[in-house]
């Protein structure tokens, strides 16, 4: 069956008195001590399928996970096992089809041996508590992730649905957000394990995933789907970050990730009520916030090389005139954590019954940006900077949400559109990334006289590329239709 279980870190301040709630709710105390197995090439974690043996108590279970189509529910199997087990096999899921479709799928056959991984031992208090309709469970989690003389700390919580609806779940779990700073983590103990195999310092990175619409979505059912695709993009980066296990790039997915989520909620704001008028303004507050790290990051990556080809005496970014602050405070506040839980419970709302709408309402945005660009590109050359800079937006407002609803049309006609528009959205990218280098390199003129170097050649790629983008915006007004 399917599981819909939230899990949380619990922040080293706020654990001794987590403990001592939890104690007093008398929970029933477990022993889970697991071992987990793969493939020699580790075929299993590829798939994003799990396999372990737990002892629980005094009882062995076998217990397999996997992704589903779903992307916040996983797959659950398991399989008392009469007597400690020698081995792990895939024996248990030959009848089984469900379970045997998805390791054929990872594996090709059954008969591949298994390796032990890794290995966790954990106590595990758990409860279950009623909240308006709903039953849930309550699992707090001590102990530790084991591979041979290297181990990790375990000291979490889970939320599980038993039965009833995730708006509860989501509503019972915000009190323990703010009562104890807890911050959501999408990692599993499966994922933590092999990490800590890999020796991997920083989590995987999440891109944005495939979306698929279908003809008879109406409008509330596609803005969900879009907001599920978008949270599946941020959540796994927002851990990363959260986790101080991170890079530039996680950093980066996750600014795209809010602002495909900002997009999605301006086109949408006229055809739905369902969305919370604050949600745009915090996301849009997130936003920014992480700006300051992607911009310098941004531009590591990318002036500098410049700089060294057009042989600037100065190849490094000032350094930063004030403290900056850390992003990973910010995915751990309970602000945004109630606001990521919001956001999943919407996205997962029931909307039978709600009124049929149509796409074309959806399509009188997409034609309204369209318009916009066209309108722009008419004078683009004499727009004051703040004018280009919503000319930059629009454009990538507009491939967004294309993205979006390209399922709904013919894929040749969408693949031209974004086509036509990639070269348009780098050259306007490129020319506001000057804005920000400028920024920070003309007070530095005051300590290092070599920065002056670097402001001319900014200006005249400023001029180059505003030149550049005119041109593009003129070619895309004149050559592009749009297709919907």
């Amino acid at each position: 069956m399917a599981e819909i279980e939230l899990k949380f870190q619990i922040p080293p301040q706020s654990r001794v008195q987590f403990e001592q709630d939890i104690q007093k709710l008398q929970p029933t105390r477990h022993r889970l001590c697991a071992r987990y197995f793969d493939t020699e090439a580790q075929q299993l974690q590829q798939h994003q399928i799990a396999l372990r043996q737990r002892l629980e108590d005094q009882q062995w279970i076998q217990t397999l996970k996997a992704a589903t189509e779903q992307q916040f529910e996983r797959f659950e199997l398991e399989h008392e096992l009469k007597s400690p087990p020698e081995h792990c096999d895939f024996q248990l899921y030959r009848k089984h089809k469900p379970a045997k479709k998805i390791l054929k799928q990872a594996l090709g056959d059954l008969e591949t041996p298994l390796i032990l991984q890794f290995e966790t031992d954990v106590v595990r208090y758990v409860l279950t508590e009623s909240h308006l309709d709903s039953k849930i469970e309550i699992a707090f989690d001590v102990g530790e992730i084991r591979h041979n003389d290297q181990a990790i700390d375990i000291y979490e919580v889970e939320f599980e649905l038993k039965s009833g609806q995730l708006s509860e779940l989501i509503d019972f779990i915000q009190p323990w957000v703010q009562r104890y700073a807890l911050w959501l983590d999408t990692r599993s103990k499966s994922e933590r394990g092999y990490a800590l195999l890999h020796g991997e310092e920083n989590l995987p990175i999440q891109h944005q995933l495939p979306l698929v619409l279908e003809q008879k979505d109406q409008i509330s059912t596609i803005l969900q789907k879009i907001v599920t695709n978008c949270l599946a993009h941020l959540f796994p980066n927002a851990t990363a970050i959260a986790a101080e296990n991170y890079n530039s790039d996680h950093v980066h997915q996750a600014r795209v990730a809010i602002r495909r989520l900002r997009s999605a909620f301006k086109i949408f704001q006229s055809v739905t009520e369902h969305v919370q008028p604050e949600w745009p303004e915090q996301l849009r507050d997130i936003f920014q916030q992480l700006g300051s790290t992607r911009d310098r990051d941004a531009l590591a990556e990318s002036l500098i090389p410049q700089l060294e080809k057009a042989g600037s005496p100065l190849l490094k970014l000032p350094p930063h005139r004030q403290k900056q602050p850390d992003i990973s405070t910010l995915f751990r506040s309970p602000a945004t954590v109630e606001l990521m839980l919001q956001l999943f419970s919407f996205s997962q709302e029931n909307t039978e019954g709600k009124a049929k709408s149509s796409h074309k309402i959806l399509c009188k945005g997409l034609s309204k940006l369209h318009q916009q660009i066209c309108q722009d590109a008419e004078n683009y050359q004499e727009l004051d900077i703040e004018s280009r800079h919503r000319t930059r937006k629009r454009v990538k407002r507009l491939r967004y949400n294309v993205e979006f609803l390209q399922s709904l049309f013919p894929e040749k006609e969408v693949k031209a559109y974004l086509k036509a528009l990639k070269p348009l959205q780098e050259s306007l990218g490129h020319y506001n990334d000057l804005f920000v280098a400028d920024e920070l390199f003309r007070p530095y003129v005051k300590q290092q006289a070599k920065a002056w170097f670097v402001l001319g050649w900014i200006s005249a790629e400023q001029q180059r590329l505003s030149n550049e983008a005119a041109e593009r915006l003129q070619q895309f007004a004149e050559n592009t239709k749009p297709f919907w």
